[in-house]
Order: C-alpha cells, then sequence, then structure tokens
C-alpha cells in the first residue's frame, strides 16, 4: 500500500465520521438552565398542633447549615384569623412555660398548652447579617361542641329499599374533625357514615329501631353525646308514591372540603318504589362520570376530590312516578397555598440598580403575599415597594444593606408556604484596587437525623394494637432500627413512657416510593379500657437517636363494644419473581369498603413457627399487594387482615404461595438487531436487555470503523518502512526462521530398528521448543539452561505436569524416513538438555540417542503448529512436549 493511497483512505474516514456526527447533532438534548437552591435555608418547618389543655408539645426546624444562632418567635392571633400579624415577640425559655433547645442545625420549642400560649409561632435562623424564617405553625387548642342545644327527635316510615340518610352530626363543632359512633336501641353498630351522616342502605324490616349518634374528639379523646334522635318504621304500603323527602331533610345543601380528600355527597329522599338519583352539573365540565367518581344508590363519591370539581351538582330522584325529586348541593373545594414562581434574584446584583423580584401562588381561598429581606417584613425595608397585592417586591435602589436572604411566603387559613433566594450585591467601585471578588462557599453536606412521623393507631384486640408510621425520603442518616414507646394516660396524673423490647429493623437501605418508607410494628399487653399514647424512637447509624411526635390519644376499647369488620378472602398468590410475590383477595360484599381504611398482609416461611413478618396496604379499593425480598423458591404462608381508625377485622384463611425457583445461568446465542444499514451483535446477560439510541449506536460504530482502518493503516506503514530497512538494525531482533527449521529436519542415514519392519509403525517424537530462548541463547549452548528454565517469566511449573500426563498416556514414538538433511548437533543437544530436565524422559531421550548413533537411523523430530506467533515469542518458556 502506497503512501498516497494510504493519506486518501485516512482523510474519506474522517469526512465519514464527520457527516456521521453532524447529521446526529439535532438528536442532542440541551440542559435548559435552572436557578439553584440557596446554601442555606430552612430544610424542615414546624406543622401546626392542635392539643388539649396542660399537654405539652413540641415545635421543631431545621436548617441547611447550623446558624449562629435560633430564635423563636410568637403572635397571639385568633385561630379563625388568616390576617399577617406583624407584633410577632422573641421568646426566651421560661420554666414550665416555655423550653428552647438546639442541636447542631436543630432547634426545639416545647410549650405546654394554656390560653396564652395559643397562637402562632415561627423559627428564625441567623447567619450573620443574613436572617432565614420558616413558615407559621399554629398551637390550637382541641375543643368539642353543640352549635345549638336544641333537641330533634325524628319519627320515619317509609317503604323497604330505600336508603335512609340521616345528618346527625350537623350541629356539632369540632377541631379537628371528630369520629362518630352510631347506636341502634343503645347498642353500638358499624354502619355507613360520613362527617356525622348516618347512611343506611337499602333498608329492611331489621332496620326498625330508634337510633342516635356520639361524637368524640381524636386529640383529646372527649366524647359528646347529641341530644337528637331519630326513629325509623319500615313498613311496606299499597300502591306507589313519586320521590319525597321525609321530615327535617333538606332540599339544598352546601359541603366544603379539602384538595385530595374524599367526598361524598349524599342525596336524601325515599319513595315507593324506590327512586334511583340521577347526577348533573350546570358548571362543573365532565362532573360524571369520570374517572374519580363513582356513583352510589344514596350518593356519589370523588376521590380525590380536585379544585376544578366545585360547582353546583343537582340530584334527580326518578322511581318513574312523576314528579321526579331535585336536590341541589353547592360544593366548595379548598386548597392550602402553593407557590407556583419562585423569586430569582440572579447570581449577581449591582449596587443602585432597580430590582423586580416576582412571586406567583395558587390556593383556595386565594393566598395573601408577603415578603421578608433578612427577616424584616417589606414596609421596614429601604427603598422597597409591592405591587400587585403582593405579588412584585420591587427594589427601587439596591443597597449593601439588602444583601441577604429574600423570602416570598403565600397564606391562607389552611396553611402557609414559602420559596426563597439570595441576593447578593455587588458594590460600588472606588477604585480598581478596592475591588475584591468574593465567591460564595459551596454548603456542605449535613449529615442530619430525619425523624419518624407520629405513629397512626389501630385497635387489633383488647391488649393489643397496631402503629403505622413512615420515613420521609431524605439524604440524612442512615437509620438501624426503630423502638415503640407508649405512655397511659389518666386523669390528672403523668406516666412515665414504657419501651417495648422489639428493635424494629429498617431493612434495605432503599426508598420504596418518592415519598419515603412505611412501617408497621404491634404492641401488646396493653390494658383495655384506657387511654394511651405513643411514638417511635429511631437509632441512626452513629448510635443516637431521635423521637417522632406523639400519636393522638388513643382510647383502646373492648371488643365487645365493637362490630366486627368484614374479612377479607385471599383468593389466589401468584409467583411474581425469584424473590416476589403478589397477593389477591376480595370482599364478601363491596359495600363493606365503606368501614375500612386498609388491610395488614402477614406472611413467614411455612416451614418457619416464628413471628409473623408485617406490611401495610393502605386504601380499600385495593384487591391485590406486591411482596418482596423473600427467599428464591421457598414456600410462604399468608393471611390478610382488613382495618379501620377503630378495631381491626379477623384474620382471613391461611394460603400459601411460593417464590420462582432459582434459573441456571446459559449462555445465550448473540442475538442480531438491524438497525440502519448495519448489524449490531449483542448477547443479553442475565436477562437484562440492552438498547441504544441511534445516535449512541452511530458514534461507536463510526469511531470503531476510524479505529480500525487507523490501524490497518498503521500496519501497512510498518510493513513497508519493514520491506525497505529489512537488514538494518530490526532484522537483528527477528527469529532465525531458517534455523528453527533446520533444528526440526530429520537425521541423515538409512537402515530400520533391528527386529522390526521399516515404515510399518510410524512413532513421532512431537517436542515445541521455545523460539525465543533459541534466538537469544545460542551462544550460551555450553552453559546451564536451568536459569531459563526457573526464571520467574517461565511457566515451566505447568508445562512440566502437562508433559507428565503425556508421558503416561503416550508410549514413545519413532519414525524413520530417508533423504532428510542431518540434525545439527548443537540443536539436538539442546533438545537432549530439555528432555532431560523433564521428569520421566531421560529413559526415552537415551534410546533415542542409542538407536541414533548405533544404527544411524533417522529420527523426525516435529514440532506441533503454535497457536501464535505473539504467544510463543511471548512466554520464554517451554511451552509442550508431546512424546
Amino acid at each position: 500500500m502506497s503512501s498516497s493511497s494510504s493519506s486518501t483512505l485516512l482523510l474519506m474516514m474522517l469526512f465519514l465520521l464527520l457527516l456521521l456526527l453532524t447529521s446526529k447533532l439535532e438528536a442532542i438534548p440541551v440542559l435548559s438552565s435552572t436557578s439553584p437552591s440557596p446554601g442555606v435555608r430552612i430544610l424542615r418547618s414546624s406543622e401546626s398542633i392542635v392539643a388539649p389543655l396542660d399537654d405539652e408539645v413540641v415545635f421543631e426546624c431545621e436548617t441547611s447549615l447550623p446558624p449562629e444562632r435560633f430564635e423563636w418567635s410568637y403572635s397571639n392571633t385568633s385561630s379563625s384569623s388568616s390576617a399577617i400579624s406583624s407584633s410577632f415577640i422573641y421568646l426566651s425559655s421560661v420554666a414550665g412555660k416555655v423550653n428552647i433547645s438546639h442541636e447542631y442545625a436543630i432547634s426545639r420549642l416545647a410549650i405546654v398548652v394554656r390560653p396564652e400560649s395559643l397562637g402562632e409561632y415561627r423559627c428564625v435562623g441567623w447567619f450573620g447579617p443574613l436572617v432565614v424564617t420558616s413558615t407559621i405553625a399554629r398551637l390550637d387548642l382541641a375543643s368539642i361542641s353543640l352549635a345549638t342545644k336544641k333537641e330533634s327527635h325524628l319519627n320515619w316510615r317509609t317503604e323497604p329499599g330505600n336508603s335512609i340518610i340521616w345528618p346527625c352530626g350537623q350541629q356539632v363543632q369540632a377541631n379537628p374533625l371528630a369520629s362518630w359512633s352510631f347506636y341502634k336501641n343503645g347498642k353500638e353498630i358499624q354502619t355507613l357514615n360520613h362527617n356525622g351522616t348516618l347512611i343506611l342502605n337499602n333498608i329492611t324490616s331489621e332496620s326498625n329501631g330508634k337510633y342516635s349518634c356520639m361524637a368524640t374528639n381524636t386529640a383529646s379523646g372527649v366524647r359528646l353525646s347529641i341530644p337528637s334522635s331519630m326513629e325509623l318504621h319500615v313498613t311496606k304500603q299499597e300502591g306507589s308514591k313519586p320521590p319525597y323527602l321525609l321530615f327535617g331533610q333538606p332540599t339544598r345543601q352546601s359541603v366544603t372540603t379539602r384538595e385530595g380528600q374524599r367526598l361524598l355527597l349524599v342525596c336524601p329522599g325515599v319513595g315507593s318504589p324506590p327512586p334511583t338519583p340521577v347526577w348533573s352539573s350546570p358548571n362543573v365540565t365532565a362532573a360524571v362520570p369520570n374517572d374519580r367518581s363513582k356513583l352510589l344508590s344514596y350518593g356519589l363519591e370523588i376521590n380525590p376530590v380536585q379544585v376544578e370539581d366545585a360547582g353546583i351538582y343537582i340530584c334527580y330522584l326518578d322511581n318513574g312516578i312523576r314528579p321526579a325529586l331535585e336536590l341541589y348541593i353547592n360544593v366548595r373545594v379548598e386548597q392550602a397555598p402553593v407557590i407556583v414562581q419562585a423569586p430569582w434574584a440572579g447570581s449577581l446584583t449591582n449596587e443602585s440598580d432597580r430590582l423586580q423580584l416576582e412571586c406567583q401562588a395558587k390556593g383556595e381561598p386565594k393566598p395573601t403575599i408577603y415578603w421578608l429581606l433578612n427577616g424584616k417584613r417589606s414596609h421596614e425595608v429601604n427603598q422597597s415597594q409591592l405591587l400587585s397585592n403582593g405579588r412584585y417586591l420591587v427594589l427601587k435602589k439596591v443597597l449593601k444593606e439588602h444583601a441577604g436572604y429574600v423570602q416570598c411566603f403565600a397564606r391562607n387559613h389552611l396553611g402557609e408556604h414559602s420559596a426563597g433566594t439570595l441576593l447578593q450585591v455587588n458594590p460600588k467601585l472606588v477604585n480598581e484596587t478596592d475591588l475584591v471578588v468574593s465567591r460564595p462557599q459551596r454548603p456542605k453536606k449535613l449529615q442530619i437525623m430525619v425523624p419518624p412521623s407520629a405513629p397512626n393507631v389501630t385497635r387489633l384486640s383488647d391488649e393489643s394494637v397496631m402503629l403505622r408510621w413512615h420515613v420521609q425520603r431524605n439524604e440524612g442518616l442512615p437509620i438501624q432500627f426503630f423502638k415503640v414507646q407508649y405512655r397511659l394516660i389518666n386523669e390528672g396524673k403523668r406516666k412515665m413512657w414504657q419501651t417495648t423490647n422489639e428493635n424494629i429493623p429498617y431493612g434495605k437501605p432503599k426508598w420504596n416510593s418518592a415519598l419515603g418508607k412505611n412501617f408497621t410494628a404491634s404492641v401488646t399487653n396493653l390494658k383495655p379500657h384506657r387511654t394511651y399514647r405513643f411514638r417511635i424512637m429511631a437509632v441512626y447509624s452513629n448510635n443516637d437517636n431521635k423521637e417522632s411526635n406523639t400519636s393522638a390519644k388513643f382510647f383502646l376499647q373492648r371488643g365487645s363494644s365493637l362490630e366486627p369488620m368484614p374479612v377479607p378472602e385471599l383468593v389466589k398468590i401468584d409467583e411474581y419473581s425469584e424473590t416476589a410475590v403478589v397477593l389477591h383477595w376480595r370482599l364478601s360484599d363491596d359495600a363493606d369498603e365503606q368501614l375500612i381504611t386498609g388491610y395488614y398482609a402477614y406472611y413467614r416461611p411455612s416451614s418457619f413457627a416464628g413471628e409473623y413478618s408485617k406490611a401495610t396496604i393502605e386504601g380499600a379499593k385495593a384487591r391485590s399487594f406486591h411482596i418482596s425480598s423473600l427467599e428464591v423458591g421457598t414456600i410462604y404462608e399468608f393471611k390478610l387482615q382488613s382495618f379501620s381508625a377503630d378495631s381491626a377485622s379477623e384474620f382471613s384463611a391461611l394460603k400459601q404461595g411460593r417464590t420462582q425457583r432459582s434459573r441456571l445461568t446459559t449462555t445465550e446465542q448473540p442475538i442480531q438487531q438491524k438497525g440502519g444499514d448495519r448489524n449490531v451483535n449483542t448477547t443479553p446477560n442475565h436477562n437484562e436487555t440492552y438498547s441504544l439510541n441511534p445516535l449512541l449506536t452511530g458514534t461507536i460504530g463510526g469511531g470503531a470503523l476510524l479505529l480500525l482502518l487507523l490501524i490497518v493503516f498503521s500496519f501497512c506503514l510498518c510493513r513497508r518502512k519493514n520491506r525497505n530497512g529489512g537488514d538494518g538494525r530490526n532484522s537483528q531482533n527477528k527469529p532465525r526462521l531458517a534455523e528453527l527449521r533446520e533444528d526440526f529436519l530429520p537425521l541423515a542415514g538409512g537402515g530400520g530398528v533391528p527386529g522390526s519392519k521399516q515404515r510399518q509403525r510410524s512413532r513421532h517424537i512431537h517436542i515445541t521448543l521455545n523460539p525465543l530462548d533459541q534466538q537469544q541463547q545460542q551462544p550460551l549452548d555450553e552453559k546451564n539452561t536451568n536459569t531459563n528454565l526457573n526464571s520467574p517469566h517461565l511457566e515451566a511449573d505447568s508445562e512440566l505436569v502437562y508433559f507428565q500426563r503425556q508421558q503416561q498416556n503416550h508410549p514413545t514414538t519413532y519414525d524413520y524416513d530417508h533423504g532428510q538433511r542431518r540434525l545439527s548437533s548443537s540443536s539436538l543437544r539442546r533438545s537432549q538438555r530439555t528432555l532431560e530436565r523433564t521428569p520421566g524422559s531421560n529413559n526415552n531421550l537415551q534410546q533415542i540417542g542409542s538407536e541414533t548413533t548405533t544404527t544411524g537411523q533417522r529420527v523426525i523430530l516435529k514440532r506441533p503448529r503454535l497457536s501464535s506467533r505473539s504467544e510463543n515469542l511471548s512466554t520464554g518458556s517451554l511451552n509442550s512436549v508431546g512424546v
């Protein structure tokens, strides 16, 4: 290959590669720059708390870096007001009232609930002149009361098959929302209810009786008996009646709910025959049906409700007899404030420039926006101005004192949300020598302890409860295990916290979902008819611990006072993978979903008699669940249990299932995938499938082609140089192939072996010598060859083993041939010495020498074909000897 043709080929290759890359440039995504988060910020703000009188609560906040100091501020603002208070006062630790403690980047404020301590609290962190402020957390007193003491005793009579809707709790005011108990003839019953409204679906003669209700405050445990009742008589009457309302049932309703909650719109009214509700809306687009709505015989369920679901809903009750009954429901959906566009000040702002920051928020009611600059309200900051009801903060002339942290807050009566930006001011220069460019330091990664959430409590039996909690997704210290603590609450006495003996393991260090990781544990040996509080203690990798917020007060009722929960039925268990299965179950009646909050799954290997592992399935509509982290090819036994906020059901019948057996690893044939104008061979490994996008495939293919052509070009140049300078210095390092071939030519002579016929049995001796040793050591023929055989670069040990095996399995053979040239004496001596170094070869070598000298026969010494030239030249050892 000439140099001109090689250069032309190289230029063509470069042109093809450039064309390939430029044709794919449009497929390369361009990442848009986003505003970076400030290094100093509030990581976790306190949450609002509702607690009973004389209870102790703890507010906690955490910053991204340890501040120089923490402070807490307080404002005594009424709970019904959503106005922004400017009269915050800073607190100090006062024995018996307020206790403030700090730990690294976390500050805690402990308060005893008193009338004078109710109000709003916020945390402030100082970093020199820079100040960050948390959102507001409210402290409210748990309460429950009647809006009016007017008694209502209803006497209803209707036909069977109708649905009865009795709004028992419409006159109750509670904070937080009350839980409800209903009674029939003085005995508690388990039935459908929604926020104090009793629902009797498809009534029969067995529904006859007198009904009453009772409300319970979930925070304080106070129970309130409602001075109202309803007596129901179910009788079959002759004739037909159009739909009508029973006495005390409203024709118009107003419902207020929060976004994300379950909304149930009930449609009261009876008739003969029972009417069917039909729903419509004049101002809600695609109100029904949709994927979030469900038509019921007594109402309409929307779960989860969204802001766009707000509007007027009309329920038509029709049983074929005119006139139909119309009921109107006005639905209002509230939404907590959320900032949809955070302020951004840029990387650097020049002193004396005008700066305008924008903050947009959504919420229902429409949130109010206010601004803080280093903890100061905007009206306290020089050169500041608010526009468009707080949407814009304008600094008419940026000053050095403005440098710091600017925060935007959106607020309504449901809470607050905040976002901030770091404002860096570039001061005016007096002269060039005074210019100092400061680079903000990169914040250090913190090792924080993120506590678990407060546990939810469910009754399991008269002496046990089930706790459910979660750990939010975070980058803090890993958790090793949990401990459960509980405390008995008596009137006027405070008991010590008790700790269970069981260590609840954290498990594998990965998150189950984007929200975090859920955990479940049971607590036994409790006393029935007592009130308890529970909390979770997390132990971290640094052997420190941190407790969660306490649960609401939980009253452990006796099972005799509770109606049984519906028991789920395990239908089948699918083998999902080698370490996972999928449970499938059903309920005897889908209407039982109204009584269920979720399910508990229990499982353990069938050969194991210890405790069951537990998993929690949230949601009453679930009918399957995936359980992972199981053993390969193992039979497990499973059982289920439904639960609500009050109690749990009996266990389902045990059912066994197994994981898939382990599959043997096999070598699969390469699979050819055609992509474009070339084939790509891929060999899947461990059942994984790899796919490449066209840009990556084209780039790799073009690079490989270019590399191959460069190698060919270099090889051609080397051959040309070798051809031109073959007699030069480089030829001294090449193996002398002619001498090697000469070493393996047969000895000259004639005749045969005594006692045998010539050519009858052809015997061969196969010897593989080391060409490099022959080339380099020829001048040292008379020296000791042990040095070569024992060199650290040789592989003599393994080759000697191979030679010994050959000696045992194959007897020595000779080959006599005429007309061949005589083997050189020096080559024969080297071969003889090599064989003498090999165990078990002395006799054969002596036999060869004796027969060669006495009979004059010719011996053919043949070498097997070398696997590759480079391999034989690099080993520097006796490769193999076959005799």
